[in-house]
């Protein structure tokens, strides 16, 4: 008995204690590669569209959607607005404000101490009637602040674009910049802490001024020596060029993240008719910021944010003055109050948490059986909005939640479409030699008959079988008959690549290769080579008659395709060769003649 023999006998042994002898279930690595293929696919095809910008108005929705369901917020009290509506126009019967109701309306509202003004009205040029008295008002008013444009729009020359604060104001440092951020689609998410931070002269937006003026009001300044603006101890990071669902944004200046209260009104609103008119309690101002500016339709300083047609608004528009107020409250409530800003991870973070949400839908489909797997998907389509919501209302994050669903959704889809032709190819595969089938070879072989017919193109056909195998099985045991088997396939499958045709396993030990338009002497060298590369492997085989190794016989047919022919005529007469080649001694290929057939007759009377 030879150590091969052996080595068979004792790999088959059974029985209790013999458990840690036994073959280990190998590792399906196809299941991994699967995983992997799919889970960085979605990945890379995900973030290509975010970095491209093609997510970018998704994920801003997205961003409006968790705005507009947040949790609702009292009024902040601190802000206090004097808007000048259309019926106060109509009141005053002008159809601007003049410098002298102007004047009237800052010394009403400095009766009542207050502690900022914002006044959102350009003043550069004299509004007739009261400039002087406008003058006498401005400078008097040491805690008021004005504005003037500051970001020049693309095409615009200083000389047109600008638009510059009341001489008095400027002269004293009391202006700030009225610029608003408005994204592509005509909505304000960002706010301007600075417009810009390059040129002769750097100013706060409106916003940011008051609020600063009022925090310092309580001695509370910004850390000099901080790389960013930090107040308190609270900083408040800037944007970047990515950050959130912005790709390539323009973030010049000091920007953030636009962070609105959800109220019906984020500030109280005073028309200046109530105030000229003493229709105000004397401390609805005290020690408040006070933001000044118009509030009429017919003044078009309209905008867009994330609450507009949002169902708990008044209206779908946000005046300009709202905008630096809310601004104003948003500073003052991060500083004092501990109110989270909104915020967005870094770069690198937002890429492993799409990546992640890839490979957890891939995971989904690969592990999971068919109900709990799409329990799980759905579930993570669910469950990740609500996490990303809870996220941003509990510590104003910003989670890249629609890049995540779409690699969620991709990965699955690739691994649902992978299990498909999975499945397709184990219904056409050999399970053991993975050959195709039994099934797939009838297919191909109708396929190529047809052709055949169509094009006058010769079919032809190698069939192969194991010389001595239930020998080789009795001797060395079915599992290594196995073995044998598989690597007979390998060397079919290898010959089949570097020629031509289709390999599959016919039944048993038995094998056949396809050749459609393959010639007669095509195809008996193919079937010759098959039958070298297995002599050189080698493979014992003592029990054999005619050699030490494992040896192959095999029959050769080529056949034109007409109608007056069955399609299993091709394969007959391979069959026919075959049996030749074992009468002749086996470990050879044999060309189907039609004499062959005579000699099969004849030694079938004989037997």
């Amino acid at each position: 008995m030879n150590l091969l023999h052996l080595f068979s006998r004792f790999r088959n042994l059974g029985g209790a204690g013999t458990s840690r002898f036994q073959r280990k279930r190998p590792v399906d690595w196809s299941q991994w590669r699967s995983l992997l293929v799919a889970g960085s696919s979605a990945t890379t095809c995900l973030l290509l569209l975010r970095f491209l910008g093609l997510l970018q108005p998704v994920e801003l929705k997205s961003l409006d959607w968790m705005q507009q369901l947040r949790l609702t917020e009292p009024v902040d009290s601190r802000i206090v607005l004097v808007g000048v509506t259309d019926a106060d126009l109509n009141w005053l019967g002008t159809p601007v404000l003049t410098d002298a109701t102007l004047a009237a309306v800052i010394e009403a509202i400095q009766e009542q101490s207050p502690r900022v003004i914002g006044l959102d009205f350009y003043r550069n040029l004299p509004v007739e009637p009261g400039r002087a008295q406008l003058d006498a008002v401005l400078e008097t008013s040491a805690n008021l602040v004005g504005i003037e444009k500051v970001v020049l729009e693309e095409g615009q020359s200083r000389q047109d674009g600008a638009l510059p604060g009341h001489p008095l104001l400027v002269a004293g440092d009391q202006v700030g910049a009225s610029d608003v951020i408005v994204d592509r689609d005509g909505r304000i998410r960002r706010g301007a802490i600075f417009p810009a931070t390059t040129g002769p002269r750097v100013l706060e937006g409106l916003g940011a001024r008051v609020a600063l003026d009022y925090l310092a009001d309580e001695e509370i300044y910004p850390e000099l020596e901080s790389e960013f603006l930090r107040i308190a101890g609270t900083t408040i990071a800037p944007l970047e060029r990515y950050s959130g669902g912005y790709m390539r944004l323009d973030s010049g200046g000091y920007q953030v993240l636009f962070n609105p209260r959800r109220t019906a009104k984020p500030v109280e609103l005073i028309s200046i008719r109530d105030l000229l008119t003493g229709n105000v309690a004397s401390d609805r101002m005290t020690d408040r910021i006070v933001m000044v500016g118009s509030t009429a339709l017919s003044a078009a300083d309209l905008f867009y944010t994330p609450h507009s047609n949002g169902y708990f608004r008044d209206s779908g528009i946000t005046y300009g003055v709202e905008l630096h107020g809310e601004l104003a409250s948003q500073l003052i409530s991060q500083v004092l109050d501990g109110r989270p800003a909104l915020r967005s991870l870094s770069e690198g973070w937002e890429m492993l948490i799409i990546a992640m949400s890839a490979f957890g839908g891939a995971a989904f489909q690969l592990w999971l059986g068919d109900k709990q797997r799409n329990f799980g998907v759905a579930a993570a389509f669910v469950g990740m909005p609500l996490v990303s919501y809870g996220a941003f209302v509990g510590m104003g994050l910003w989670l890249p939640i629609v890049p995540c669903l779409g690699t969620l959704g991709l990965a699955s889809l690739l691994m649902t479409l992978n299990r498909s032709n999975q499945f397709k190819t184990l219904a056409e595969r050999d399970a053991l030699t993975r050959l195709a089938n039994r099934r797939r070879f009838d297919e191909a072989l109708q396929r190529s008959w047809m052709e055949g017919l169509r094009s006058s193109h010769a079919l032809s056909l190698i069939l192969c079988d194991v010389d001595y195998f239930k020998l080789y099985n009795d001797t060395y045991g079915h599992s290594l008959g196995d073995d044998c088997l598989m690597r007979v396939a390998q060397v079919i499958q290898q010959s089949t690549v570097l020629g031509s045709g289709l390999a599959a396993r016919y039944g048993g030990e038995e094998f056949v290769v396809l050749m459609p338009k393959a010639t007669p002497e095509e195809a008996l060298a193919q079937a010759n080579q098959i039958r070298e590369r297995l002599m050189a492997l080698q493979l014992p085989h003592e029990a054999s008659e005619i050699s030490d190794s494992v040896t192959l016989s095999l029959g050769v047919a080529t056949l034109m395709p007409t109608m007056n022919l069955p399609m299993g005529a091709l394969v007959e007469q391979a069959d026919v060769a075959l049996y030749a080649a074992k009468q002749g001694g086996r470990n050879q290929a044999q060309l189907y003649r039609p004499e062959m057939e005579q000699d099969d007759e004849i030694l079938t009377q004989a037997a």
